[in-house]
């Protein structure tokens, strides 16, 4: 019951922490994107990588190679066949959101038989944690996930940050990303004081419905 009231203090203070100043809405949009790993992978570098941004999503089952996605993804590969592999960092895409944002949804398209994460900055730790591990599915070529409509957005805890990462975690050696969405809305900036506080709540809440559970 303690932990469980924990857990209710900080969903009091969470949205205290991220009143919205906005309706929700792809926070992504246009936002600029780097290299932080893996740059000699990437086999289309002619391509700017703001195009995994733009709002844009390629038609469903476009062939992975094609003219299309050579303009309109960031495509790689790995020298082992594994984005993940003995010695080699994935190729790992980051994009910096010029703010604090709260986000609630996200939406990805990407070539269908791999498997990638979705990363987002703790501002409190600095710190990557997982934000949605996005799976492979059936099918050919660049496939919306979670669902093929390209409206569908995968729902997720609400989180606040400032930079999302993404990177590959399996498939073969033919790895592309062509757009990610996020829905969310601008917050203030959580002062440092805020953050820590809020966190050790949730770490302690979350300790303490686990020791229960056993």
């Amino acid at each position: 019951m303690k932990g469980m009231k924990i857990i209710a203090l900080a969903t009091v203070i969470f949205p205290a922490l991220v009143t919205l100043s906005n309706a929700d809405s792809n926070i992504l949009l246009n936002k600029p994107v780097f290299v932080v790993n893996g740059s000699m992978q990437i086999t289309n570098p002619s391509t700017s990588l703001s195009v995994i941004d733009n709002g844009v999503f390629l038609p469903e089952s476009t062939t992975f190679g094609s003219s299309a996605a050579i303009a309109n993804a960031v495509e790689w590969t790995t020298t082992d066949g594994q984005p993940a592999g003995s010695g080699n960092a994935p190729t790992t895409l980051e994009i910096d959101l010029g703010g604090f944002f709260a986000i609630s949804g996200a939406i990805m398209q990407a070539d269908n038989n791999d498997s990638y994460l979705l990363q987002y900055r703790d501002p409190s730790t600095s710190t990557w944690l997982t934000l949605w591990n996005v799976p492979g599915v059936a099918g050919v070529g660049f496939t919306t996930r979670p669902n093929a409509d390209q409206t569908t957005f995968q729902s997720l805890s609400p989180i606040v940050t400032d930079a999302v990462r993404v990177s590959a975690t399996s498939g073969d050696s033919a790895l592309g990303v062509s757009e990610i969405q996020l829905n969310g809305s601008a917050v203030p900036e959580p002062s440092p004081s805020v953050l820590i506080a809020l966190g050790a709540i949730l770490n302690f809440g979350i300790a303490r419905l686990r020791k229960r559970s056993k």
